[in-house]
């Protein structure tokens, strides 16, 4: 019995000193991740708007078509100590629209058709640069949820629109020409900058050992603020073949801006996939 009972003895002592010679598992510290988000909204018509530009009219036959892709997407870094994390992220907003609608009209009184081409093109790009800093809670053994406060920056660069526009007028006896009308716009939407302060919320699941994915809702209070300008070249010719007219109009003007708002964007959900070491 007592050969036993050193035997036990001997044994857990040799386990306790084992145990303490292991050492506890490193947390990670770092997590680069990728982003992708809906672009930062702060309600100015004229640096995002991604409505319908052109309208169908009523007509027997009508023609519409829409390509529109306006996301954002980045990198980011957070480095966590004492369940504070520190993180920096830097996102590029493209925005790249192209509409385009046609139609025919008859006039059946007079002998004439009428055939109507629109097509625009809309392409900007924004720069976002975010610093922040947050809390880290530790939910369970797989879930983390992180709250702080963000800086936000967004820089819009030049924006560019194309407009084009032309009308045909045709004999629907002979098919000889009438009238046709060709009207191209050209604008280039000047620089400008908001900066603010938002919120984070961030919920985080670790879905295996060194991958985790969070996301978050992101809102922020900016002032958006510019001296830039944007212009506008606007081309009309006109030809009337049974009259021998030809016109050739060029208009040309430009807004110097004066832009100082305070508001807030609108929300901006935002998903993310991150590796830890």
């Amino acid at each position: 019995m007592t050969k036993t009972l050193y035997f036990f003895i001997v044994l857990i002592s040799y386990t306790a000193s084992a145990q303490e010679t292991i050492k506890p598992k490193a947390k990670k510290k770092n997590t680069i991740s990728i982003e992708f988000y809906q672009p930062i909204q702060n309600s100015l018509r004229e640096f995002y708007n991604d409505d319908w530009l052109l309208s169908p009219y009523l007509t027997e036959k009508n023609n519409y078509s829409r390509n529109a892709f306006s996301n954002a997407f980045g990198i980011s870094y957070e480095r966590i100590k004492h369940d504070v994390v520190f993180r920096t992220r830097l996102g590029l907003t493209i925005r790249d629209i192209k509409e385009h609608l046609d139609f025919e009209a008859f006039n059946i009184d007079e002998n004439i058709k009428t055939t109507v081409n629109n097509n625009y093109t809309y392409t900007q790009n924004h720069i976002n640069v975010f610093v922040g800093i947050a809390k880290r809670i530790h939910l369970a053994n797989n879930f983390d949820f992180d709250f702080g406060i963000d800086l936000a920056s967004v820089y819009y660069l030049e924006g560019k629109g194309d407009y084009n526009y032309n009308l045909y007028q045709e004999s629907t006896l002979d098919n000889s020409p009438l009238y046709e009308q060709n009207i191209t716009v050209n604008d280039r939407i000047g620089n400008i900058s908001s900066f603010g302060l938002g919120p984070v919320f961030k919920p985080q699941y670790n879905f295996s050992e060194n991958w985790v994915v969070s996301a978050e809702f992101q809102v922020y209070f900016m002032k958006t603020f510019s001296n830039n300008k944007s212009t506008r070249l606007e081309i009309s010719d006109v030809s009337v073949p049974n009259q021998n007219i030809n016109e050739h109009v060029e208009v040309y003007g430009d807004v110097k801006y004066d832009v100082k708002q305070w508001n807030w964007t609108k929300i901006s959900p935002l998903l993310r996939i991150g590796y830890q070491f």
